[in-house]
């Protein structure tokens, strides 16, 4: 009967480990992203953009922001990224009404104090916008030329330069800032 036990012991931990992997493993996929929700209908109209997810992957060779929207509706779409410990940046879609979409890359993430001086900090950055899901992509080497770690974001919608939705929104109802984002 204890040989018996030994052995069921040995192939559960060998099933649990098998199947759930080593830690070190495993988190980094779980730690690369981070997914925001926002209630439809919080924009303000039905002429605005209105977020409804948000996800934002911190990947070794780019951060890729992928928002989600109620509908479908011309407007500004601003990612901000913020790198733990140093200035970050804001990465700027428009979406016209005839569909067509610019983009751009500026300084300063919503968080930084002390203003957003400087230049445009990249012009790689890759938008595919289609219908209700805007797909931002940023490689790593427009953010403090590839060498930063952990990031968090916030995003931030505008129509007619007038602040349509937000997220991740605080107690207090302001614009706040996501959990870091391990770099994975």
């Amino acid at each position: 009967m204890v040989a018996h036990m030994r052995i069921s012991r040995a192939a559960v931990a060998a099933l649990v480990l098998g199947v759930v992997g080593p830690v070190g493993v495993v988190a980094p996929a779980h730690a690369a992203s981070r997914v925001l929700t926002d209630p439809a209908g919080d924009a303000g109209g039905v002429k605005r953009l209105d977020i409804t997810r948000a996800k934002v992957r911190n990947r070794d060779h780019a951060v890729v922001a992928r928002v989600t929207f109620a509908k479908a509706v011309a407007g500004d779409l601003i990612v901000s990224i913020d790198p733990r410990g140093a200035k970050g940046l804001r990465l700027v879609a428009e979406r016209k009404r005839d569909g067509t979409i610019t983009s751009r890359v500026l300084p300063g993430a919503f968080t930084d104090r002390g203003g957003a001086a400087g230049s445009e900090p990249c012009t790689d950055l890759r938008v595919q916008w289609i219908q209700d899901v805007a797909r931002l992509v940023m490689p790593s080497t427009c953010l403090h030329d590839g060498d930063y770690g952990a990031i968090r974001f916030a995003v931030l919608t505008e129509n007619r330069a007038t602040d349509s939705d937000y997220t991740p929104e605080t107690d207090t109802g302001n614009i706040g800032v996501s959990g870091w984002i391990a770099r994975g």
